[in-house]
């Protein structure tokens, strides 16, 4: 990944994440079993290689914690990280509670949601031409619902 390719990315995810923090922050505070753990905050290598083009460090994991406790960016208000930071798994990743709020919510938020993760997903897919790790939008939010729900509201 570029540099250029980098910082678009960033700035998208910049962009993003208000829409998606709306969603999270309605659903989020009252989880009883949240989804984000520790083992899931680790970077895979386009995460490091996104990182390195912006050369920015990834934010290490501390060995001690238990991989399946609470990650530790966790906060009270959620992820202390910065979205553009996190791995992209914790961007993608859509727990049946916010797939009910997208269903259940502003028809016209869940297609701009929608929009920009395909942007993202088609940035992270188009940096890379290995098919390792390679996200569609099924995947992107949590391989339950399908985009066409989105866009036909």
């Amino acid at each position: 990944m570029t540099p250029d390719q980098a910082h678009r990315l960033k700035q998208l995810l910049i962009e993003s994440s208000p829409l998606i923090e709306e969603y999270t922050a309605a659903v989020c505070p009252g989880c009883v079993d949240v989804c984000c753990r520790q083992k899931h905050g680790t970077h895979g290598e386009r995460d490091l290689a996104y990182l390195h083009a912006l050369s920015t460090p990834a934010p290490l994991l501390a060995a001690d914690r238990d991989p399946d406790g609470p990650c530790q960016f966790m906060g009270q208000s959620g992820c202390s990280l910065p979205r553009w930071m996190r791995a992209f798994k914790c961007t993608w990743f859509f727990c049946e509670p916010l797939l009910a709020a997208l269903d259940e919510g502003d028809p016209r938020k869940a297609r701009r949601l929608s929009a920009a993760l395909q942007k993202m997903v088609d940035r992270y897919n188009g940096e890379n031409d290995e098919a390792d790790g390679v996200i569609n939008q099924e995947t992107a939010i949590g391989t339950r619902i399908k985009s066409e729900s989105l866009i036909e509201k």
